[in-house]
């Protein structure tokens, strides 16, 4: 016998997703509700209203109406699916992984449920599990071009770049247009040398989708504006929906923005466009000043020249590790370049290897984070910090006589270095307070560098590094560190690379004067400059922005 009320909730059913799909959502929603007024057991319209209430975004109900379709048929795996997106979009993310989980195993040939995990997975950091789900999902969907894109988002992550780049390549080769793929591929090639590669990919995903804004915003390293480039009208129209645009998206509009204004001379305008991207990322972050000022503190009580003296140099012998340190744009990766350039000299680039020793070892001295193990720390226990370290680089390039880190922050590790690797080279650069803080205030940085986004920061953050570079030359041996000024190293190449090298004990070799020709991996703000030959343009570029550096300058004009 027929079921009156099934065949009412049927219907309505039937007659709702007509309306979804007609964009008809008002009848559809209202289609919805006689199924379930008809049959209030009737899952699938519960569903169907969860969908609706994603499609116009409020997201909590459509949470809440797809777990009542979950409550009434558990073993659905669409449903757990749909609620484990919806779920991660919320950042609810251990609801959205187990949501995700039950998908994929109520159907474990669903490349979908898979796909979806891999996304959940990611989103807590655990790349290397997103990456096994990605690649399930591609076994039973090869051409699964979203698959193959986050995996190479996962893979870069774990800093497999050639393999990263490999699934970007292969997104592309499914659809041409997935923009997102060509963007992410962009990214992979400028890290790995390939600059003209990546900014061919920057181009196509104009070409596909010419307001992705991610897109404008990497491509804006790597060229220079001109009046009748289109990408002006797009950026300035951009701007007028900025407030519609996600947040990470709305930060970079406003960089490239400043950037484009800057090299067309509209110098009051970019300026303004800076100013409003770094407000914006600032909101973002938190900055604790008052710790940065106690970390000041602690460091030079702690590395007294009596602690100097009574550790000495007993630490790890060994001569390759290379340090070049200082404020950010500064001049870092220049050098770095310069040096990688020679052939017994490896460059690996901003490695997180020193930070981390320092930190698990304090951890295990459970003294309180760096520098309060120090002063109870043997000679021993430095040569073991220094032997961690160089294993470490020499890990990366086992024949390099030299392996240079161009970490700027490890300046406030110097002593340290100093006692653990007493044979280490130490390179500083220096440059002018308002060329290196406007830089760093014109750069959205990939790391958080959370004391970039506001002028007072950056200035203050600038004299704590000076003053702790004047306590370095103070307690340390006076040849241990090499002072290297930007502005002298852009007008003699050839004078200043000859001093660094015999700092660093190596002899000259011509192929340091062509360092723009070496390809090898730059992952910095510096990435397009360090591939183009010297140029002076950059000493001095803050006086275009002189009244609005004025509160800048008064904090740092004692340190020029």
């Amino acid at each position: 016998m027929t079921n009156p009320a099934a065949t009412n909730s049927h219907a309505a059913f039937r007659a709702a997703q007509q309306f979804v799909s007609a964009d008809r959502l008002h009848e559809a929603e209202a289609a919805y509700r006689r199924a379930v007024a008809a049959d209030p057991e009737f899952h699938p319209a519960y569903h169907g209203l969860g969908l609706l209430a994603f499609r116009v975004g409020k997201l909590e109900l459509a949470t809440q109406l797809i777990g009542s379709a979950i409550a009434l048929a558990p073993s659905v795996a669409i449903y757990h699916r749909d609620r484990g997106e919806i779920c991660r979009r919320l950042g609810a993310k251990d609801e959205a992984e187990r949501e995700a989980r039950r998908a994929s195993e109520l159907a474990p040939n669903d490349p979908e449920a898979h796909y979806n995990l891999g996304l959940a997975l990611a989103d807590q950091e655990r790349f290397a599990d997103a990456i096994a789900s990605y690649r399930r999902a591609i076994e039973l969907d090869p051409r699964h071009g979203r698959a193959h894109n986050n995996l190479g988002s996962a893979l870069e992550k774990l800093e497999d770049r050639a393999a990263a780049a490999d699934a970007y390549r292969a997104a592309i080769a499914i659809d041409d247009a997935h923009m997102e793929a060509h963007n992410n591929l962009g990214s992979v090639l400028g890290w790995m040398g390939d600059v003209d590669g990546a900014r061919r990919c920057y181009e196509r995903a104009l070409e596909i989708d010419p307001n992705s804004v991610s897109s404008h915003f990497n491509l804006s390293h790597m060229k220079r504006y001109e009046s009748d480039d289109t990408a002006v009208p797009i950026l300035e129209g951009l701007v007028k929906r900025a407030a519609s645009l996600p947040e990470t998206e709305r930060i970079q509009l406003y960089f490239a923005l400043g950037k484009m204004r800057d090299d067309l001379g509209d110098y009051a305008r970019a300026f303004e466009a800076y100013a409003t991207g770094n407000r914006l990322k600032a909101a973002t972050i938190r900055h604790d000043e008052a710790g940065a000022d106690r970390q000041l503190g602690n460091i030079i009580r702690t590395f007294t020249t009596t602690l100097i003296e009574r550790l000495g140099s007993a630490g790890n012998p060994d001569p390759a590790p290379t340090f070049i340190v200082g404020m950010p744009r500064s001049g870092t990766s220049l050098m770095e370049q310069i040096l990688a350039s020679h052939p017994m000299v490896h460059g690996a680039g901003e490695l997180k290897n020193l930070h981390r020793i320092v930190a698990s070892t304090a951890a295990a001295a459970k003294k309180g984070p760096y520098p309060s193990f120090v002063e109870s720390a043997a000679a021993e226990d430095l040569a073991v910090i220094g032997r961690r370290y160089a294993d470490a680089v020499h890990d990366l390039a086992p024949d390099a006589e030299r392996i240079v880190d161009k970490m700027p922050a490890n300046f406030f590790y110097l002593g340290l270095i100093h006692l653990a690797l007493p044979n280490a080279k130490i390179i500083h650069m220096v440059r002018d307070p308002m060329d290196s803080c406007l830089s760093c205030f014109t750069h959205l940085f990939s790391d958080t560098m959370e004391f970039t986004y506001d002028l007072a920061t950056l200035g203050h953050y600038y004299v704590r590094y000076m003053k702790l570079m004047a306590h370095w030359r103070a307690v340390l041996p006076g040849s241990t560190v090499l002072d290297v000024r930007y502005a002298d190293l852009v007008a003699d190449v050839e004078g200043e690379t000859r001093r660094v090298l015999d700092h660093m004990g190596l002899p000259w070799d011509d192929a340091c004067l062509t360092f723009h020709d070496t390809e090898r991996p730059v992952r910095t703000a510096s990435l397009a400059q360090v591939r183009q030959p010297i140029y002076q343009s950059s000493v001095g570029g803050w006086r275009r922005f002189e009244k609005q550096l004025a509160p800048l300058m008064a904090i740092v004009e004692d340190y020029r």
